[in-house]
Order: C-alpha cells, then sequence, then structure tokens
C-alpha cells in the first residue's frame, strides 16, 4: 500500500525508501563565457544595460534686435497695465473710505446745523406762547377792557331801566351813587375808566362835578 496513514503520518512505500539521498551543490559561477540571454514570460532581458550618455547640449536661440524690442515692449505693457491696476485698487479704496469719513462728518455737521435750527424754532415758539401768557396776567384789565365796559354798561342800563326807573325823575342822586359804586366795584382801581350814558345823565353828572373837575379826571 503505497500510503498508509498511521497516526496522522505519511509513510514512505519500498520504492521511495531505497533511493539513496544526494548532495545538493551551489551552481558553478566561474565560467567566464557570456552566455545568451533568454527571453523571460515577462519579457526581461538580463543583457540590457541602460544608456546613461549625457545629453547633447541645445543650442542657445539667438534673438534678433526686433524680437528682443518686441519682448521689451511686452514687458513694459505688462508692468504698466500691472501698475496702472494696482493704484487703481488702492486710489480708488482709499478714496472710498476718506468720501465716507468726509460724508459722514459732513453729515453730523449738517445733522447737527437741522437739529439746532429746529431746536431754536421750537423753543422761539414756547418763548412766545409764555410771553403771551405773562402779559395776559400782567395786564387783565387791557384784555378785558371792551368785555368790562359792555358788561358796565349793561348794569347801568339795567338799574336805571329795572330799579329806578321812576326815582331817576325825581332824584337825579340815584344816578350818582350808581356810577360811584360801580366804580369802586372794579377789581383794580387807578385805571382809566369811561362810562356811557344818557345825553340827559350827562348833564346831571356836569352840573354835580363841573366841567373843570371832569376834565382833570380825563
Amino acid at each position: 500500500m503505497a500510503g498508509d496513514r498511521k497516526r496522522g503520518f505519511i509513510r514512505p512505500d519500498e520504492d521511495y525508501a531505497l533511493i539513496e539521498p544526494q548532495r545538493w551543490g551551489l551552481p558553478d559561477y566561474g565560467d567566464s563565457k557570456e552566455k545568451k540571454a533568454k527571453q523571460t514570460a515577462f519579457n526581461y532581458d538580463p543583457s540590457w544595460v541602460p544608456n546613461f550618455d549625457e545629453p547633447e547640449e541645445e543650442q542657445a536661440l539667438e534673438l534678433t534686435e526686433e524680437q528682443i524690442e518686441l519682448i521689451k515692449q511686452g514687458a513694459y505693457q505688462e508692468g504698466l497695465y500691472q501698475g496702472q491696476e494696482a493704484g487703481f485698487k488702492q486710489g480708488y479704496d482709499k478714496g472710498k473710505e476718506e468720501g465716507l469719513q468726509a460724508g459722514h462728518a459732513e453729515g453730523l455737521e449738517l445733522g447737527k446745523a437741522e437739529g439746532v435750527s429746529a431746536g431754536q424754532e421750537f423753543i422761539q415758539q414756547q418763548v412766545e406762547v409764555f410771553m403771551n401768557l405773562a402779559n395776559q396776567f400782567a395786564q387783565p384789565l387791557e384784555l378785558m377792557n371792551a368785555q368790562v365796559e359792555k358788561q358796565l354798561v349793561d348794569m347801568v342800563l339795567c338799574l336805571v331801566k329795572e330799579v329806578v326807573h321812576v326815582e331817576v325823575q325825581t332824584n337825579p342822586q340815584i344816578i350818582l351813587d350808581t356810577v360811584k359804586q360801580s366804580v369802586e366795584a372794579l377789581p383794580i382801581s387807578g385805571h382809566p375808566i369811561t362810562l356811557h350814558l344818557n345825553p340827559e345823565d350827562v348833564a346831571i353828572i356836569r352840573s354835580a362835578y363841573g366841567e373843570e373837575d371832569l376834565d382833570c379826571r380825563n
């Protein structure tokens, strides 16, 4: 049996047991003869040696004066364009910043001036209102002069017609007493008073006080 398996080991048969072992030696590299290279599966040629020859120096291209001048002009134009672009951007940014600052300052000053002007106008209006109120409190008789005179005349007429209508004809003193009481009833004395009387009553007043006294009171 060629391969009895016992306890997990493979045992050789009789044919393999009769073969004597041989020594294995290193290959002989002492032969100086060059052997011809063989093509391998990867198409590799052991005899191939890379070429390390120095590359030929390229001859410098000689430019004509016209070509050199064109290159100079192109470089000059390119530098000029770049300088203009950089200068324009720098000038634009600087002008924009300065313009914003100047506009802000000018707008602030203009706003202050307009605010001050509007405030002054408002203050002037309020001052005029308070001055009018002060004048009304300081001179009440001047504002109420016409109304007081009218009420006084109406009061005298009412008294004459309703209360002493009969006695006026017989006792002229009633007119004098009425005028005196009316004048004393005024809230402030020392102010010029104008009385509107009936022509017949004027004669009674003149005869009682006299022309000279009445002229001094005017």
